[in-house]
């Protein structure tokens, strides 16, 4: 396989698709109520790796998510992060995603001690009414909890997960959830908009979203209290402390490639992308037998890489370098855009501005000819 990094790939993301209940909001690839295949998907999961470690260089980042990766319990997770601690790069970031309840201090013990550096904790809300929206286990006292825990664990960095225009937030519910980051002081902040994703059982029910006004109105709160914290804005949904940035999703956006195993997980390894399938007995009794995972496949062509470049590249706060990215597909749509406010050019660069950031897939579908 050709490698568009000749020095291998520098980015792992690890599905670990357990959960005990299926959050309300959710449509991603989760198995609830099979806590008894986690030995087998571990080994699953360790065989997967082996088998693709010839693409990996030294990795810079790893991200464990799910799922919630916590229910794997401490024990697998130390064997996992064990296998892949030879493989990681000096100063490498490793990240895992966890639910607030399932957080102890054996947990904590066995992830710091198997090298991992940044913890994101799924917090989505301090009001209890939205939890409840959400379908969300955690209470706010557990939230607290997990995060004096992860502070006295030696965690590196901290991270929260936030969600905003849940349907019946008010502007008073997100002006708590500000106060709640104030007093946590976790180290990045990641704050998305609630998602009516088809599949998902808020999508099927009767609840609406707030209107598209008052989801703006809370959106621009979230980034003026938390840039008045003292966060940056470097993402869309993404707010970091300077020098907390993920550096694994900087991968993402700046189009690198990356290796995913496990169930549902994607890699993007130019000139091709593959998409494990779903199915824990699926995927265990493939890798038992030595054969790679049921996946899909799909081809990139110039174009499609180009066009992502640009959807990925104007995500976050940095000039777009065009050379990169490769010129858009409507040119002149760039004067355009300059005149009403939304993008600043400079000789081989493209910037968002502020209300463009707001407008950010607006914007690049002027530019670009998405099929």
């Amino acid at each position: 396989m050709m490698l568009s990094d000749p020095d291998g790939v520098a980015h792992l993301y690890v599905h670990l698709p357990f959960c005990a209940s299926r959050c309300g909001y959710c449509a991603f690839v989760v198995e609830v109520g099979q806590e008894h295949q986690r030995d087998a998907y571990l080994d699953a999961l360790l065989m997967e790796l082996e088998r693709e470690r010839v693409v990996l260089g030294p990795l810079d980042t790893v991200y464990l998510g799910g799922g919630t990766p916590s229910l794997m319990g401490a024990d697998r997770l130390a064997k996992l992060l064990a296998a892949i601690g030879p493989l990681l790069a000096p100063g490498a970031e490793v990240s895992m995603e966890a639910n607030p309840e399932t957080v102890d201090e054996a947990l904590l013990d066995a992830i710091v001690n198997g090298g991992v550096t940044r913890l994101s904790l799924g917090v989505q809300s301090s009001r209890p009414h939205l939890l409840g929206v959400l379908d969300r286990r955690a209470t706010p006292d557990d939230a607290a909890r997990a995060v004096a825990l992860a502070r006295a664990a030696g965690i590196g960095a901290l991270s929260v997960d936030l969600i905003l225009a849940v349907p019946g937030q008010s502007p008073d519910d997100l002006a708590a959830d500000l106060e709640w980051v104030s007093d946590a002081a976790p180290d990045h902040v990641s704050w998305y908009e609630l998602e009516f994703k088809e599949g998902s059982a808020i999508a099927r029910g009767n609840l609406a979203p707030p209107d598209e006004d008052m989801a703006t109105d809370l959106y621009l709160a979230a980034v003026d209290g938390l840039e008045a914290a003292g966060y940056r804005w470097y993402e869309l949904a993404n707010f970091a402390r300077p020098g907390a940035e993920c550096r694994h999703s900087l991968a993402y956006w700046a189009a690198s490639d990356y290796l995913g195993i496990g169930v549902g997980a994607v890699s993007t390894i130019a000139p091709r992308r593959w998409r494990n399938a779903p199915g824990i007995d699926r995927y265990t009794v493939a890798l038992a037998a030595g054969d790679a995972p049921v996946r899909t496949h799909e081809e990139l062509d110039a174009d499609t890489r180009r066009r992502e470049r640009w959807m990925l590249g104007t995500r976050v706060d940095a000039d777009l370098d065009v050379a990169w990215a490769g010129p858009p597909d409507r040119p002149a749509a760039l004067v355009m855009l300059e005149a009403e406010g939304l993008i600043e050019t400079a000789p081989g660069t493209v910037r968002l501005t502020r209300r463009g950031r707001l407008l950010q897939n607006a914007v690049v579908q002027k530019l670009m000819d998405f099929a």
